[in-house]
């Protein structure tokens, strides 16, 4: 291609944001094109064509107008690109500078009409890396101011998102306060209310795909909001709700009514944004409606933590316990199987971490099985106990459980106040460690290697200590306030007192986790089994109330000590019936035997007494 006959490209961009429109008209696209077709046409510049970037951040240099444009030129087809000025190429000057490298290289002709940039004059280029660099300070401080305004706003308890979250919509009449949007929040109800019955994230997808929910981005879409509003979207895709989705929803804090700023942070040269550490957000509590209450916006989070993953068993279905019992020596949750065998149907639990590492080098050293289904009889008729008892008698309630709650404070907080002062001390150890290594290292006392293998420790050992020192204030803080946690409780208790079924979602209310010990006999048919339920709020409840599954050691071993004695009982019971049985086929024989043994009795006796 000869050089007349290339093409000479006229490139326009227009940025997302304010920071290129200060020009008002003269930096639209229109006056832009405009612009640069008189200049093509005064310098008699041929073979005109656009390339344009609207709504293109300049930080970036994906663009596709771009892009196409260096194709074009690495293809040969581009003799001249002519830009109104630099800042329209972009603002990093590393980028900008291999694109014009690429130009040179492909001996394309570059103008930026306003600079006063020609590269077929060399004494033109001279400034143009400073133009380059200035445009990306311009970037950097315009970012800077940017989210400045931003901090300050989030800061001050106004919620900085550009969108309400799915739920929630922007009050018309003021911005910066969200309002609930009654048929979305209907969903975002129901879903934490499937979650609580029991239902996992996948079972939940599939029921609201079954029911031709709207997912959000769609819904939101159709409302004219959200950042799918001016885009085209599958329209098959409008019911296929997904566990990610499902996922965010679960796990908003926003739906409580609480502002949560600052949860991602960017650089001004990225596009995406970058999920930061929960200690960096700002949250500001009880500033709109809620639409899910607190407390089960909490059991939602346990139980999240507790089983990511609440997998069905055979038969397709989550049973009411899974997630809620673990291994009380590995610490592992325990899966539930059916188990068909005995001409019967029966839901066993067992520690996943010995079935995961049986083969060799097991975590834990027994299965710890255990009957779900007698488990969760057990539990019911313990919490109908508790409910009954609440009702009859409110204030001795109030008493055994205000009584439990101080047990276990007596308990940890002394271990734990005992602790602070180590920590504190160990502390100050490693901060005079550290102050008289930086004087090592700055004196020449110790090798660069030393300092540096001495000081990760040091410093390991630092942050790991002031983490369990925070956790432990966090702990002291909860247990001051523990008429709050049974005020809790007792209302849990008033809400629930007249249950006639234990649902999952009951059984998530009131129970955090249940601990599974091993059998007092291993694989032994007629065993002790041991549990440990630990309630939300207050913990363990030990009493007369649970004391038909907290034993203590005591009621262990005379529980051992009853079977033991029944299995022998049992076993005298079939010799007899068996020996009956026997007598009866076989009389004239037994009978015979009898005479025998008495005749030798008889025998015995005589010599005895002539001795």
């Amino acid at each position: 291609m000869t050089q007349y006959n290339k093409i000479t490209a006229l490139y326009s961009r227009l940025s997302v944001g304010d920071e290129d429109r200060d020009g008002g008209e003269s930096n639209s696209i229109v006056n832009q094109k405009a612009f640069l077709e008189r200049y093509a046409r005064q310098e008699k510049l041929p073979n005109i064509r656009h390339y344009i970037d609207d709504d293109e951040s300049g930080r970036f240099f994906d663009r596709s107008a771009y892009v196409r444009m260096m194709d074009d030129v690495e293809s040969g087809k581009i003799g001249i690109v002519v830009m109104k000025d630099m800042t329209r190429w972009g603002r990093d000057y590393l980028q900008v500078g291999n694109a014009m490298e690429i130009f040179r290289r492909n001996k394309v002709r570059f103008i930026a009409v306003n600079n006063g940039i020609d590269s077929e004059k060399p004494d033109t280029l001279e400034f143009a890396p400073f133009i380059n660099i200035m445009s990306e300070w311009y970037a950097k401080d315009i970012s800077k101011k940017v989210k400045t305004g931003i901090k300050t706003k989030g800061m001050s308890g106004k919620p900085i998102a550009t969108e309400a979250p799915y739920g929630y919509m922007k009050d018309p009449d003021n911005k910066d306060f969200w309002i609930i949007d009654e048929e979305a929040a209907a969903v975002v109800r129901l879903i934490f209310s499937l979650f609580m019955e029991g239902k996992n994230r996948n079972q939940i997808a599939v029921y609201l795909k079954n029911e031709e929910v709207l997912t959000p981005t769609f819904y939101l879409k159709y409302h004219d909001r959200g950042t799918s509003k001016s885009r085209a979207l599958n329209e098959e895709n409008r019911y296929n709700w997904n566990k990610a989705t499902l996922t965010t929803i679960l796990t908003r804090q926003e739906y409580c009514g609480d502002v949560v700023n600052f949860k991602t942070a960017k650089h001004y040269r990225d596009k995406r944004n970058h999920y930061v550490d929960k200690s960096e957000w700002q949250i500001f509590e009880n500033v709109h409606e809620p639409i899910i209450d607190r407390d089960t916006f909490e059991n939602v989070q346990r139980i999240l933590e507790n089983a990511p993953v609440r997998r069905p068993n055979g038969d397709g279905e989550v049973h009411p316990l899974s997630g809620l019992l673990f291994c009380k020596d590995c610490g592992a949750k325990m899966h539930i199987r059916i188990d068909y065998r005995y001409d019967g149907k029966r839901h066993i639990a067992f520690c996943s971490e010995y079935h995961k590492g049986k083969a060799k080098n097991p975590k834990c050293h027994s299965p710890h099985n255990i009957d779900a289904d007698l488990l969760m009889q057990t539990v019911t008729d313990v919490l109908r106990k508790i409910a009954d008892y609440s009702i009859s008698n409110k204030e001795d309630f109030e008493a055994l459980v205000k009584k439990s709650l101080s047990i276990q404070q007596t308990d940890k907080v002394k271990k734990q106040q005992k602790r602070i002062p180590q920590i504190t001390a160990r502390l100050e150890q490693i901060d005079t460690v550290l102050n008289r290594l930086y004087e090592d290292i700055a004196l020449g006392r110790i090798e660069q290697d030393r300092y540096e293998q001495m000081s990760q420790k040091y410093s390991e050992e630092y942050y790991t200590l002031k983490t369990e020192l925070a956790e432990i204030k966090e702990q002291l803080s909860e247990f001051e306030n523990a008429d709050g946690r049974a005020q809790r409780f007792m209302k849990l208790t008033e809400r629930y007192a007249a249950f006639t079924e234990l649902t999952p979602a009951i059984l998530n209310e009131f129970i955090g986790k249940i601990l599974v010990h091993e059998r007092d006999v291993k694989r032994s048919k007629y065993a002790v089994h041991r549990i440990e339920i630990y309630f939300n709020h207050i913990g363990r409840f030990e009493n007369e109330l649970t004391e038909q599954i907290e034993l203590t050691e005591q009621e262990c071993k005379r529980m051992r000590a009853e079977i033991e004695e029944a299995k022998r009982e049992k076993s005298r019971a079939y010799h007899r019936a068996y020996y009956k049985e026997y007598r009866a086929k076989n009389l004239e024989r037994c009978r015979e035997y009898e005479r025998m043994k008495a005749r030798e009795y008889r025998a015995k006796k005589k010599l005895q007494a002539a001795t």
